[in-house]
């Protein structure tokens, strides 16, 4: 018992509503309540209390007083231009020195359980914001074929509740490198007047399993898609991306993280160019599009944000057109708040948001480096990234 006057049930029932920051302090107590809160049994009944804390997790990079940083910024999903903890610098990201372009790019997924899954460069990280905690993956093991290299990734992050374990997807863009292969070639003394590759660009998918903290190459039978998968969501035990097989056939292409199968879901077919997706999405538990014509110089009356939710899911004639405003130009859309607000970021890299009822902007006072923002909203966990992969894990 942690109090001999107080059973340790009431204990736990009275610690389950405090925020995670306080129950973090509160752990430097005793060793008894220490271990307490770090026990299985107390973990699993803060996941799962009713009244639960949620929060807008912002990545950015941004220009601090003395130097450049990535950064998390934590916001109230209600009110976003109100803090609810200090930033936190990323120095995993920090420390590797990469180019600002490099930063730029780098999102955040999940969330899955309070935590977060983000890619930079060739290294990927685990993170729990709530309790500040960073762990590296193993890097998957690829092997390009002579002739091919590497173009680019794309990333799922999800949990299967069958087995208890966190999945990252590791996408890479395969693709032929003309040069490479024609040194290759060469290098085996032969004419390089009969040199051709003659073989297709694809896509290889990688799955990490915390349990075995190792990867696996997803070898089965992929619906043929002929653009990298991109804008992914985790929903419904599953992870979705925007992916096409060409110009005029749009999908999502979603990936069972129990079941490790693929299928594909339609676009509705009055969903505006698919070059004009912004996001993927969920909204009031449907999966959801969000529409927005990017790259057009000039605003049309009909350059508009269109928001479509699946009411039924795996149901295409489901899709409904739930919220249509603007015209808006000159700012990117990627996160629904709530059935209220649309978060965004301006051509000068400031956050704002759009009233979804209503044609009115909102700027709030953050901003980073033009296109380095990406954001979620997570519910707060006490689980320890070193819990998920352990150390017998790590050593073997």
């Amino acid at each position: 018992m942690v109090n001999p006057q107080l059973p340790e049930d009431v204990i736990i029932e009275i610690l389950i509503r405090v925020p995670v920051k306080s129950i973090v302090k509160l752990r430097c107590v005793s060793r008894t309540w220490r271990d307490l809160i770090r026990s299985p049994i107390f973990i699993h009944r803060y996941q799962n209390r009713e009244r639960k804390q949620s929060v807008l997790l912002v990545k950015r990079y941004t220009t601090r007083q003395y130097e450049d940083e990535a950064i998390l910024s934590f916001h109230n999903p209600d009110f976003p231009e109100l803090l609810v903890s200090p930033y936190l610098s990323i120095p995993v990201l920090n420390d590797l020195n990469l180019p600002t372009n490099i930063y730029s790019n780098v999102r955040i997924y999940g969330p899955c359980n309070g935590l977060v899954c983000i890619p930079v460069y060739n290294i990927i990280f685990l993170c729990n914001p709530a309790l500040r905690e960073f762990k590296p993956l193993p890097p998957p093991s690829i092997t390009c074929p002579m002739g091919y290299r590497i173009l680019a990734f794309e990333f799922g992050f999800g949990f299967d509740p069958n087995t208890g374990a966190y999945k990252v997807m590791q996408i890479s863009e395969i693709r032929e490198d003309f040069y490479e292969g024609l040194r290759l070639y060469l290098d085996h003394d032969h004419n390089y007047k009969d040199f051709r590759l003659n073989l297709d660009d694809y896509e290889r998918f990688d799955l990490y399993d915390s349990a075995s903290n190792s990867w696996k190459h997803i070898d089965e039978e992929l619906p043929k898609i002929n653009s990298m998968p991109s804008f992914q969501t985790f929903f419904g035990g599953a992870m979705h991306w925007y992916a096409a097989n060409d110009i005029i056939n749009v999908y999502i292409l979603c990936f069972d993280i129990r079941t490790e199968t693929f299928q594909l879901l339609d676009f509705p077919d009055d969903f505006p160019k698919a070059e004009d997706l912004a996001s993927l999405t969920v909204l009031n538990e449907n999966l959801a599009l969000i529409g927005f014509p990017l790259w057009r110089e000039e605003p049309e009356p009909s350059q508009v944000i269109e928001i479509w939710v699946m009411k039924q899911y795996g149901v295409k004639e489901s899709w409904t057109k739930q919220f249509v405003i603007g015209p808006y130009m000159g700012f990117y859309p990627f996160l629904l708040l709530n059935d209220e607000w649309l978060l965004v970021e301006s051509d000068n890299g400031q956050l704002g948001l759009c009233a979804l009822h209503e044609n009115k902007f909102k700027g709030l006072p953050f901003y980073g480096f033009h296109s380095s923002l990406s954001a979620l909203v997570y519910e707060e966990s006490l689980i320890s990234l070193n819990d998920i992969i352990s150390s017998d894990c790590e050593n073997g």
